[in-house]
């Protein structure tokens, strides 16, 4: 009898553990997308690029994928240059797969166009596919599509 209920202390203690750990995991995910988030609000380049993994794509409605770090970064800093952010995300749910993982989310708030300081409603859902990288999530794919349609 004292070996069984060992046996299933220990089996309990694993569980646990590993309940833990992907909680835990989830937590650095929702780290990263809160974030990502604050950088977009404050239109950082180089914030957002310390999210992203080595070999990351980015892939923006009514655009070409952008492939690599460079073509990434250069993208952001052409929508930075074109707009200012204010949105608020939400998490849907977040699934982890041992080193890769996908959150769904959704954005919402407004667009400031910059060239005539026009003010416009912004939404959209996003798809993140996140890697394990060094021990830590990093945006591998990204994929939005936007949830208000140009009138």
């Amino acid at each position: 009898m004292k070996k069984i209920l060992v046996i299933t202390f220990s089996s309990l203690l694993s569980l646990m553990s590993y309940l833990t750990h992907a909680g835990n995991k989830n937590m650095n995910i929702e780290e990263v997308l809160s974030t990502y988030e604050q950088a977009l609000n404050a239109s950082d380049t180089s914030q957002i690029m310390q999210l992203y993994s080595k070999s990351p794509v980015f892939m923006p409605q009514h655009a070409p994928a952008q492939e690599g770090r460079t073509a990434i970064e250069g993208a952001y800093n052409y929508v930075f240059s074109n707009i200012k952010l204010n949105v608020k995300f939400t998490t849907y749910e977040i699934e982890v797969l041992g080193d890769t993982a996908w959150a769904r989310t959704s954005s919402a708030g407004k667009t400031k166009v910059l060239a005539n300081n026009a003010i416009i409603e912004e939404g959209n859902n996003e798809l993140f596919v996140f890697k394990m990288e060094n021990g830590e999530w990093k945006i591998h794919r990204y994929l939005f599509a936007t949830t208000t349609p140009a009138k």
